[in-house]
């Protein structure tokens, strides 16, 4: 049997399991009485010619990392939580394959780690990883700044001023989530715009982890002045669009400097919040800390 048929099967099993679970929730709507479900599908069948935009396995994932990441900004799903496939899949209504996948893809950005013999965790964050992890940032970051500056042009910065509004916003209503998430783009965008791929996906790796844990800090009543940390970003933009090589490099290396400290600091009191168990509305399984 070759390689590529084995691919093909895996696919459609994966992609026919998660058609089994959208077919079993719309025979359970009929048999209570909902036809809600039936009406769609007639309407969709009715006419001879009606085409029906073909469902996407890439998207299902990409959804199912969606949501999941957005469980782990908000805390949901905790550093150190152990993610039981087995749970979690049929919570969220597809097939293990697909979870699996998207799990990977969180691997990747360093939001999930995998420990041979003893299954896939949330990533956790101690002092140390914590250190090792600036140690690298303040390595890659100024470097990546500096080849952004040689590239950036207005638009790219309109758009790096609307992320800070946004962030500026989301403090106002004290979205924590939203505020790790749009502080992420500001930096993703960056690596971006500096248009090397290798560099771009090793901070991506390197850094998103810190975001993620950084707004369980937030959530959990650490002080922290949002219109400050706006203004810092809005520093760099301003040395990104005016400032030489040199300046760029600096401010970065500077500004990292200043958020390494800043998030040792707030560390401090979040290493007991964040090491007891709770438990997950996403999957309905028990958290546990390794």
């Amino acid at each position: 049997m070759s390689s590529g048929f084995l691919i093909y099967f895996n696919f459609n099993l994966n992609t026919l399991m998660d058609l089994d679970y959208t077919l079993t929730v719309w025979l359970r709507e009929v048999k209570n009485g909902d036809l809600t479900g039936v009406r769609k599908s007639s309407n969709l069948s009715a006419g001879a010619n009606s085409m029906v935009t073909p469902f996407s396995p890439d998207t299902l994932r990409g959804q199912i990392t969606a949501h999941l990441l957005d469980a782990i900004l908000n805390g949901e799903l905790r550093p150190g939580q152990r993610i039981v496939e087995s749970k979690l899949a049929p919570a969220l209504r597809v097939s293990k394959g697909t979870l699996r996948e998207a799990l990977q893809e969180l691997e990747h950005k360093g939001l999930v780690t995998k420990f041979d013999n003893r299954g896939t965790y949330i990533t956790k964050l101690g002092p140390k990883e914590i250190e090792e992890i600036y140690d690298v940032r303040a390595w890659l970051e100024p470097r990546a700044a500096v080849l952004a500056h040689q590239r950036v042009t207005p638009e790219h910065c309109a758009t790096l001023t609307k992320l800070i509004d946004g962030m500026r916003a989301a403090g106002i209503r004290r979205d924590f989530t939203e505020i790790s998430r749009t502080d992420l783009a500001f930096h993703q965008l960056i690596w971006k715009i500096a248009d090397n791929k290798v560099l771009e996906r090793a901070l991506t790796i390197v850094a998103t982890p810190l975001f993620a844990f950084y707004v369980i800090g937030l959530y959990s009543g650490v002080n922290v002045d949002v219109e400050a940390i706006c203004q810092e970003h809005l520093a760099l933009i301003a040395q990104l669009r005016k400032g030489g090589p040199k300046e760029v490099k600096k401010v970065f290396e500077e500004t990292i400097e200043l958020f390494r400290q800043r998030y040792l600091y707030q560390f401090q009191g979040l290493q007991d919040e964040v090491s007891s168990p709770v438990r997950s509305v996403i999957g309905q399984q028990e958290a546990t800390t390794r």
